[in-house]
C-alpha cells in the first residue's frame, strides 16, 4: 500500500459568514481526503507559509492547538499500523478522524453499525447479538485483529454451553460475520490475510415448520366456539389471515374499515413499508362482515385485539410491544384450540406456513407468485416458506384458491 501525507490547509470555500474551514488533507497514491479541524476563520488570519492561525485571530492558541492534536490524532493511528505491520487506507484514518469508527475495535463499529438499521425488528435482534457478545467478553474490547478462526470456535463452544440451538448460534454467528465484512466494504477495516470468517462454515438444521392442512382449516371453520369471545376472535384472526394470503399478523392486528375499498385489502405493509392492493377472498369477506356494525368509524380496527389503542398517540417502541401484547393474547387462545383440530401447534404464523403450502399444491408450485402472495423480498425465503408479481397474476391466485 503507498504512503499517506498529511498537510493543513483552508478550505478554498467560504461560508455564508466569511470564514473558511481549516481542514487536514490526507493524500494517497494522488487521492486526497479532506476532514474538518473543527474550526473555521476569516482568510486573513490564516498564515499559508506556516499553515497555522495568525496571532490577530482571539483565539488562534486555542485553534492551533487543536490543529496540532488532530495532526498528532491521525500521525499516531497511522505509524501505530505501520509498526504493527498492517495495513491501513487514508479512507479508513478519513473516518475515524470523523468518528464513524473507533479505532480497530469490533465491539464499537457493530454497535455504530446496528443503531444504522432501520428495520426494528432487524435492530433489535441485531443489539441482542452483540448484548450477548459483550457478556461473554466480560466488560474487555474485542479487536477486529482478534477474530480469528479459533476465536470464532471458542464463540461457538460458549454459545452450546448457554444452551443455544444450532439454529440460533448460526443466527449469531451470521450477524457477527456480516458486521465484521461490512467494516471490510467500508475500508474501516483490512485484515491482513483472508477473512478468518471464509474458514468456517455455521452448522443449521432445517426447521420443521407446523402447517395445517385445508381438512384442518374447514375443521377449524366450523370448531363451536362462543360467538365474541378472545378464542372466537383468535380463530376468526387465524382463518382471517390464512384467506388472505398469509397476511402478517402486524398488519391484520392494524387493519381498519378504511382499508377495505370495493372487495380489495389497500393498506401499507408494515415490514416492507410497501403499499399493498390484494384481492379478498368471499371466505374473508365473509369473516369481516362478522364484525361489521352500524355507524362503525373507518378509522376503527376491524378486529378487537387493539381496539382501545391509536397508534399515533405511542412511540415505535411503545406501539411494538402493544403489538407484541396484542399477538401474545391470540397466541395464547390458538394453543388452546391447536388440540382440537389435531395438531400440536398453533400460532398467528401457522397460517402464513399453511398458505405456503396449500397454494404450492394448488399451483403446481408457482413460486413466483406465492412469493409475492406472502410479500417476501426474495424467491429464496418462499423457498422455505413464498414482490411483486401483477394485480392480475394475484387475483388469479385467490380466484384459484378460494373460488
Amino acid at each position: 500500500m503507498s504512503k499517506i501525507s498529511f498537510h493543513v490547509e483552508l478550505d478554498n470555500r467560504v461560508k455564508k459568514d466569511g470564514t473558511q474551514n481549516i481542514q487536514l488533507r490526507i493524500t494517497q497514491a494522488r487521492k486526497m481526503y479532506r476532514v474538518s479541524i473543527g474550526h473555521s476563520i476569516e482568510k486573513r488570519h490564516w498564515n499559508e507559509e506556516k499553515k497555522e492561525v495568525r496571532k490577530t485571530h482571539p483565539q488562534h492558541l486555542l485553534i492551533n492547538a487543536a490543529t496540532k492534536a488532530k495532526i498528532l490524532e491521525v500521525e499516531k493511528t497511522y505509524l501505530k499500523s505501520q509498526v504493527g505491520g498492517k495495513k491501513v487506507s487514508a479512507s479508513t484514518l478519513k473516518k475515524q478522524l470523523k468518528k464513524e469508527i473507533i479505532g480497530d475495535s469490533f465491539v464499537e463499529y457493530a454497535k455504530l453499525r446496528s443503531d444504522k438499521i432501520d428495520n426494528p425488528s432487524t435492530k433489535r435482534t441485531a443489539i441482542a447479538i452483540i448484548n450477548k457478545l459483550e457478556v461473554f467478553l466480560k466488560g474487555n474490547d474485542l479487536l477486529f485483529e482478534e477474530i480469528t478462526y479459533d476465536w470464532i470456535k471458542e464463540y461457538e463452544r460458549h454459545l452450546k454451553k448457554l444452551g443455544n440451538s444450532i439454529n440460533t448460534i448460526h443466527n449469531n454467528l451470521k450477524i457477527l460475520k456480516a458486521i465484521y465484512n461490512d467494516a471490510i466494504k467500508s475500508e474501516v477495516y483490512e485484515p491482513d490475510k483472508i477473512s478468518p470468517w471464509s474458514k468456517y462454515t455455521a452448522k443449521k438444521t432445517k426447521t420443521i415448520r407446523t402447517r395445517l392442512t385445508i381438512n384442518q382449516i374447514h375443521r377449524l371453520e366450523k370448531l363451536d366456539l362462543k360467538e365474541g369471545t378472545n378464542k372466537d376472535h383468535a380463530r376468526n384472526f387465524f382463518l382471517f389471515s390464512f384467506f388472505m394470503q398469509g397476511m402478517r399478523v402486524t398488519d391484520v392486528l392494524q387493519l381498519c374499515w378504511s382499508n377495505i375499498v370495493n372487495g380489495r385489502l389497500e393498506y401499507t405493509a408494515s415490514k416492507t413499508q410497501k403499499a399493498r392492493s390484494k384481492k379478498m377472498s368471499t371466505q374473508a369477506l365473509a369473516i369481516v362482515e362478522k364484525y361489521r356494525k352500524p355507524f362503525l368509524k373507518n378509522s376503527e380496527y376491524i378486529f378487537p385485539f387493539l381496539k382501545q389503542y391509536q397508534q399515533k398517540k405511542f412511540d415505535d417502541d411503545v406501539w411494538r410491544k402493544k403489538i407484541e401484547a396484542a399477538t401474545s393474547v391470540i397466541n395464547n387462545e390458538l394453543k388452546e384450540i391447536a388440540p382440537l383440530i389435531d395438531t400440536t401447534k398453533l400460532t398467528t404464523h401457522t397460517a402464513r406456513h399453511s398458505f405456503a403450502e396449500y397454494a404450492r399444491i394448488k399451483t403446481g408450485g408457482n413460486v413466483t407468485v406465492i412469493s409475492a402472495a406472502l410479500d417476501h423480498s426474495s424467491i429464496s425465503i418462499t423457498q422455505t416458506y413464498f414482490n411483486e408479481g401483477t394485480q392480475s397474476e394475484n387475483d388469479d391466485l385467490v380466484d384459484n384458491l378460494f373460488g
